[in-house]
């Protein structure tokens, strides 16, 4: 029997649905209570994290605290078929408040039933708030991070400037935090022990590659089985196979690309330490060389 979500007449307001025929009524109401349901999940993490002293103690004005927690739950959606955009999901700096969400690509129909695809619908959920409260804190006079580069100038091609991206970091990082439990405060070595403890469990996976601990800096060494070359989109395609809990990790996969180098015979570097200093503050975040 298909489960039933309590859903509030404001929430439903807040989410604004634009579907091709087939989706009939009651697939819409069931999208309506998925939405809800996730958004509920990512509101409270954002409120709990916009809660910690770590994270208060960065805001230039204290009071700009309240104006994001109260902005969180203003937060719109809006659905829109795969014809339209074929993103998962995306928000624009020119309309706030409003997420739009890919309904072919983050929900499985079948019969009458709608689900989730895994945990797709959170994860961009989480993703394009990160979006929305990065814009609102700019609005406020706070700056949200401070600019950082990897190893490599981008290309062209569009995909290395995706890769590269602060507004994109900001929102990759908050993914990073949710997935390992990182404390604001999280410097390299903390993150580096996070992150073994997750390839030990097999809750992150990243197959046919051996990986070993640098200190110098922090960071991890990825040496994979068939070896490639390249600039930023194919670091990122390098991380692209990694899994959390069986789920493909793209922006995890993106945060790391950003900030890896290619080793001597092929093995790829991921600074931790410079994600580590990302993390913990918007301020003083040295560049590594380019190359």
């Amino acid at each position: 029997m298909r489960q039933r979500f309590n859903i509030s007449e404001s929430e439903r307001n807040r989410i604004r649905m634009l579907y091709e025929e087939q989706i009939s009524p009651d697939k819409q109401t069931q999208i309506n209570q998925l939405i809800a349901t996730e958004s509920r999940k990512v509101q409270a993490y954002y409120q709990q994290h916009y809660s910690k002293s770590e994270t208060v103690s960065k805001f230039r004005n204290k009071n700009n605290i309240n104006e994001v927690k109260k902005y969180i739950q203003t937060i719109r959606y809006k659905v829109y078929p795969m014809s339209e955009n074929k993103a998962l999901g995306f928000v624009k700096k020119n309309v706030p408040s409003l997420i739009n969400l890919n309904v072919d690509a983050l929900f499985v129909m079948r019969g009458n039933n709608v689900s989730a695809k895994g945990s797709t619908l959170y994860d961009t959920i989480l993703h394009e708030m990160a979006h929305l409260i990065d814009f609102k804190m700019q609005e406020l006079g706070e700056k949200t991070i401070t600019t950082s580069t990897g190893y490599y100038n981008t290309s062209n091609d569009g995909k290395d400037s995706y890769v590269e991206s602060d507004v994109e970091t900001f929102a990759r990082v908050q993914r990073l935090r949710e997935t390992l439990g990182l404390n604001p405060n999280a410097n390299g070595n903390d993150i580096r022990e996070k992150l073994i403890k997750f390839f030990k469990s097999r809750t992150l996976v990243l197959p046919n590659v051996r990986i070993a601990s640098v200190n110098s800096p922090t960071g991890l060494l990825f040496t994979p089985i068939e070896r490639s070359k390249g600039n930023l989109t194919e670091l990122w395609r390098f991380y692209s196979s990694m899994t959390i809990n069986g789920s493909k990790a793209g922006d995890i996969s993106a945060l790391f690309g950003k900030y890896s180098s290619y080793r001597n015979g092929g093995s790829v570097y991921l600074n931790l330490d410079i994600i580590g200093k990302v993390n913990i503050s918007t301020k003083g975040v040295q560049n590594p060389n380019k190359k």
